[in-house]
């Protein structure tokens, strides 16, 4: 039996707005302090695998592959990076998940897993998966039920049916996510929060899934088949076809675990959270005598049952409140009744239809060799602070309609500009002239950071024209 972690990677966690945004989603994000949701999954993995499971597939986008390969670095455990050309729900990433665990041999066994959850007690979490394997080579698309300790209304629950496979049981129905008063009554029945995670015996599964949604396995089939290895662009990956785009956009429960005869639930008792909106965030945070929970730099008097967070060095303050959901970022404030949290997406819809930039893409503008933050932005200027990863470079790069200088304060910088290369060290500064040639590389061990000031009649990021490129990205964005 030969387990293959398949880590779903995608999404875009609109709940958790506005530390989560489409170009920063939530696997990503900092949530609960310290490492992501993403570099907890991984380590996770690998605490509960103890060297028996094969070497991961992380399932992402391009626009987070530098990120998910970053993370998996710092996290210390190697992976297979794998790259959806667009996002097309569940149902597609499952499926192109069970493909490659076939791949690994005869008798491989997913396990579908998102990369957003959190589940502290890896050892428990790995003897569960293990059981739910071997009832996978039985046949059964296994999931695992987590029994309830709240009448939740953001999970979606399973009734077991009383058909069993030894510690499994057969699934009589999927239920959506129900109001408080239907999800008590389900609870007593005996149902089970609907955990999102999957073990399937890849050979078995994926002939459940032809059966079942013929059009989606062909797509994602013809995608993988045409799929490329990229070695080159900072970091290998393989690539994904075009055709994987025709699969339907639909989960891998409404098409598959709804109508197959083969769906079995695992009960499992382990803690576990989707971390699906800010007050779910709120209920795993530490908070004081009086209900509260806060990160970052915050002062609260009088109160109560709230969550707030300060995203960075700026002083959050709050005074005579109960209840209140309080997000603070460089970009974005919001402020909600916290027992409202998972309504936070629809607005971040409302400011999607507004065309405001702050719904998809955060103040920190993360890149594949580092990341940048605009802290001032007037009628002809721009100030930036950048960050350059240690042996990492820009591309080597032209702009028409502004100028640049630059100021290190940490670390050194090995800055071209046209013809010449010269080293700039902390304290120093350049100055780059507008249609000037020029890049900047880190030669050294620690990050380079500098503060860049844009001047000129237009400032926007399309005014990039790169030369040469260490991502694939020569061309003018």
């Amino acid at each position: 039996m030969r387990i293959v972690p398949i880590i779903l990677c995608g999404g875009s966690g609109t709940r958790l707005w506005p530390l989560s945004r489409r170009d920063f989603a939530k696997p990503h994000a900092p949530v609960l302090g310290g490492a992501s949701p993403f570099e907890r999954t991984l380590a996770r993995v690998a605490a509960a695998s103890g060297g028996r499971w094969d070497r991961p597939v992380v399932i992402t986008g391009a626009g987070a592959r530098f990120m998910a390969a970053e993370q998996a670095r710092a996290a210390g455990v190697p992976v297979d990076l794998v790259l959806e050309p667009e996002g097309r729900d569940t149902l597609a990433a499952v499926t192109l998940g069970a493909l490659l665990a076939a791949r690994r041999g005869p008798d491989a066994v997913a396990l579908i897993l998102p990369a957003d959850h959190l589940i502290p007690d890896a050892e428990a979490f790995g003897a569960a998966v293990e059981r739910a394997a071997r009832i996978a080579t039985l046949g059964r698309l296994v999931t695992f039920g987590i029994r309830p300790t709240s009448p939740a209304t953001g999970y979606g629950y399973i009734r077991p049916s009383e058909e069993r496979f030894g510690e499994a049981a057969g699934i009589a129905e999927f239920v959506e996510k129900p109001d408080a008063e239907r999800a008590a009554r389900l609870i007593a029945e005996g149902c089970l929060w609907n955990g999102g995670v999957f073990v399937l015996h890849a050979e078995p599964a994926l002939r459940e899934i032809r059966a079942l949604s013929p059009d989606a396995y062909a797509a994602v089939a013809r995608g993988l088949t045409a799929a490329e290895s990229d070695t080159g662009n900072g970091g290998g990956a393989l690539l994904i076809g075009q055709d994987f785009i025709s699969a339907p956009r639909i989960s891998f429960d409404y098409a598959v675990m709804e109508k197959t005869t083969a769906a079995a639930v695992l009960p499992v008792d382990f803690a576990w959270s989707d971390i699906g909106d800010w007050r779910e965030v709120w209920s795993l945070t530490p908070r004081d005598a009086t209900g509260t929970g806060h990160e970052g730099p915050v002062v609260a008097r009088d109160t109560r049952d709230s969550y707030i967070r300060a995203g960075g060095e700026r002083l959050v303050c709050a005074l005579g409140l109960e209840g209140v959901l309080i997000v603070d970022t460089p970009d974005a404030l919001l402020v909600a009744d916290l027992d409202r949290a998972e309504e936070v997406r629809h607005l971040v819809s409302d400011l999607e239809a507004a065309g405001r930039p702050e719904s998809t893409t955060p103040a920190r503008v993360h890149r594949p060799w580092g990341w940048y933050q605009t802290m001032d932005l007037g009628e002809r200027f721009r100030v930036k602070r950048i960050q350059v990863a240690p042996g990492r470079q820009l591309s080597l790069q032209r702009h028409h309609h502004r100028a640049e200088h630059w100021v290190v304060v940490r670390g050194t910088a090995e800055v071209t500009r046209d013809r010449d290369t010269v080293m700039v060290r902390e304290n120093e500064s350049i100055f780059l002239p507008m249609g000037c040639m020029h890049r900047l590389r880190n030669p050294g061990k620690i990050p380079v950071e500098i503060i860049e000031v844009q001047t000129g009649t237009y400032l926007e990021e399309d005014d990039i024209v790169r030369v040469e490129d260490d991502f694939g990205r020569v061309r003018a964005v």
